[in-house]
């Protein structure tokens, strides 16, 4: 049986892996701490080896002797807008990878997998490929580069396969609730006018579920080593995204558009050309956009 230890398993992200790959009978092994709040892997809490990362430097032991064949890195410290300048907590990051590199090497890893960032590449203004130049805005940005960097250097030395997604936007069910998508649904059936920017944006959002069978794809495929984008094939404005939440949640509500400035460096049109992706895994099956929003808000309505 496969093996795959996931880290931040108990985040939007992690916990949503996670529970893909256990549906398809891999065996995952999830990397928590002693008070980390569980609630988004309770559906599938009892198919998971759970490791608890407090026991001191024990917990580096217990994986080893768990060996994994995959390591999945989505756990990061500092991804709330206020860290994300603050460079002595994103560089607490570059500890815990280092952790993890020393453990694959002393299991002869087969693929370690890390997450990755749009926030890489800087202000976007279009769709953007792999190739394109990184321009990192804040300490965020700056540190999952470095990261990269340690990856590669690494896992080439060490003969491991190694695969950097970089992430783009995306939403659904047990999200953060003061990221944008959640947030404003919560807002809407609460209060009966909000304020935004112009919401000229155009965002490629990626459904939570597409995402995790995307990953699970990469887990049972042979994907080269490399950097990758994972976003949705499509943008929507912002503005047409909020009066669709707003027409949905609370058809009363006023939307001041234009009220809020755009912050310095606004990407415009963020989108992840996933072309090289594709000719990896394969066409990628999206779940059509509305009925995606119409489930998260669904979600968040039952909370």
């Amino acid at each position: 049986m496969l093996k795959i230890l996931i880290t931040g398993i108990t985040g939007f992200i992690g916990s949503k892996i996670s529970e893909k790959l256990c549906q398809h009978g891999i065996q995952v092994i999830g990397l928590k701490r002693e008070k980390s709040d569980t609630w988004r892997c309770n559906d599938f809490f009892e198919k998971v080896d759970w490791v608890n990362l407090d026991i001191e430097n024990k917990w580096k032991n217990i994986i080893i002797l768990k060996k994994p064949d995959i390591i999945i890195h989505a756990a990061w410290i500092g991804v709330e807008a206020d860290a994300r300048d603050d460079f002595n907590q994103q560089s607490k990051n570059i500890n815990f990878l280092v952790d993890l590199l020393e453990i694959s090497k002393s299991i002869k890893l087969k693929k370690f997998i890390f997450l990755g960032s749009q926030a890489e590449y800087g202000v976007i203004t279009g769709r953007i490929s792999e190739t394109a130049p990184t321009e990192a805005l804040n300490a965020y940005g700056a540190t999952k580069l470095a990261a990269l960097e340690i990856l590669k250097v690494f896992c080439k030395r060490n003969n491991i396969g190694w695969i950097w997604l970089r992430v783009f936007s995306l939403f659904g069910e047990k999200e953060s609730p003061n990221w944008l998508i959640p947030a404003i649904i919560r807002n809407l059936k609460e209060v009966s006018e909000m304020d935004f920017t112009l919401g000229e944006q155009a965002y490629a959002y990626l459904y939570i579920e597409d995402f995790s069978n995307i990953l699970y794809q990469i887990t049972i495929k042979n994907v080269e080593s490399g950097i990758y984008n994972v976003s949705s094939n499509e943008v929507h404005k912002l503005r047409i995204l909020i009066e669709k939440i707003r027409d949905i949640v609370n058809n009363k509500a006023v939307l001041n558009f234009g009220v809020i400035p755009y912050r310095e460096n606004q990407s415009m049109h963020i989108e992840g050309d996933i072309s090289k992706l594709i000719k990896q895994i394969g066409e990628i099956h999206f779940t059509n956009f509305n009925v995606a929003l119409q489930q998260t808000i669904n979600y968040c309505n039952n909370i």
